[in-house]
């Protein structure tokens, strides 16, 4: 037997839910007795527009006229109560989102007489759910998506990123992230470091190196983002990755043209024994006194020249920066044992030079090639001679 304590609990406790809850009565066949206004609110409708119609009322045609939408009815009438997700429609016709229980009320003959039920509200986390899937499958087309257990062991990959390292999925799952590393950064401090970080719930973000199938090597862009469980603890990594290796290849194919293009402008060439000629054609930048370095110290050695003539009418300005290129290649052939003679300096170098208050030094020069090899053969104990030849 109730006591008052008690009716007031149950009494409050149907007032909380009438107020969090929808919540709408049916005959057994399906007509509305009444509802609350939170339900009421939910689908737009007053009592009065309801009360008396079918519960089809809030379905599509579709489903209403189907075989399932029939046994939903059987099913009620059997006293078994339903629960799960429903679509449902309002009066403006949208889509409402329900998470509900229809339960069957008894009599004290135990058959039912009515059904009550009980409804939330979940269209705005469906839609939300629905956004955020919508992106997931976007990046899962556009882009490789690869996961891993926190100690490295792979769950599983999509077609794209199976497409780029070119194994099957039974190929990768649950062996280690290390098989597309190779063997020297997968045994490394940094390669330690990396899943240390990404099990403190740090993200890594960068262009990696990894190795295909076959040893194919592949250059990826990706983020590697730890996933959290409701603990805040990071129980899995998704990596995310674009393919750029194709655009690495053709940037080294680049660099390797570039490379050669500047060699072939900066050839150096044997005029006699122990006399080099280097013609500088075009701008002399940090990167290509270098590489005019390099050859000229190597062709010192291999043809052990005594004299290098640093021909420079091609260059078109000689400023502060190109003067002081000029002097580190002669201090590096002198300390080879050969000596170089800058040659094709024009009277606006000349002027330019001077203006800038740049001092060659002990540099020496000669206003043309001709007179440069002059000087050379003349230092080797040699000379030019005009033969006249008659004709």
């Amino acid at each position: 037997m109730s006591t008052p304590e008690n009716t007031d609990q149950n009494d409050a406790l149907v007032a909380a839910i009438q107020k969090s809850q929808g919540i709408i009565e049916f005959n057994m066949d399906g007509t509305i007795i009444t509802a609350n206004e939170t339900f009421l609110n939910l689908m737009g409708y007053s009592l009065s527009e309801i009360q008396g119609k079918h519960h089809r009322l809030f379905c599509s045609e579709t489903y209403s006229e189907s075989a399932e939408y029939k046994a939903f009815w059987d099913k009620m009438n059997q006293g078994e109560f339903d629960t799960g997700e429903y679509i449902r429609f309002g009066k403006n016709g949208d889509a409402v989102y329900i998470r509900a229980s229809y339960n069957p009320i008894l009599n004290n003959d135990g058959q039912p007489f009515k059904v009550i039920k009980i409804a939330s509200d979940v269209t705005a986390l469906k839609l939300e759910t629905a956004e955020a899937q919508g992106k997931v499958t976007a990046i899962d087309l556009s882009q490789g998506t690869i996961e891993f257990d926190m100690d490295g062991t792979v769950i599983t990959a999509n077609e794209t990123f199976l497409n780029i390292i070119g194994y099957s999925l039974d190929e990768v799952k649950g062996k280690h992230h290390r098989m597309f590393c190779d063997d020297a950064y997968s045994e490394s401090a940094e390669y330690a470091d990396f899943w240390a970080n990404l099990r403190s719930g740090s993200f890594q973000r960068d262009e990696f190196k990894r190795i295909g199938k076959n040893g194919r090597e592949l250059h990826m862009r990706a983020t590697y983002n730890p996933i959290f469980n409701l603990k805040n603890e990071p129980v899995r990594v998704l990596k995310i990755a674009d393919d750029v290796s194709k655009q690495r290849r053709m940037e080294h194919e680049r660099e390797k043209q570039q490379a050669l293009i500047m060699e072939m402008s900066t050839p150096v060439m044997q005029l006699w024994d122990n006399i080099l000629l280097l013609p500088v054609v075009g701008l002399v930048d940090s990167k290509r006194v270098q590489l005019i370095m390099e050859t000229a110290l190597q062709k010192i050695l291999d043809y052990q020249a005594k004299l290098l003539i640093l021909d420079i009418q091609g260059v078109p300005a000689v400023d502060s920066a190109v003067a002081n290129h000029l002097i580190q290649i002669t201090k590096a052939t002198r300390l080879m044992g050969c000596t170089s003679i800058v040659t094709g300096i024009s009277p606006e170098i000349s002027q330019a030079l001077v203006n800038l208050g740049i001092d060659l030094g002990d540099i020496q020069t000669q206003a043309t090639l001709k007179d440069g090899v002059s000087f050379s053969l003349a230092n080797l104990g040699m000379k030019l001679q005009q033969i006249n030849v008659d004709a």
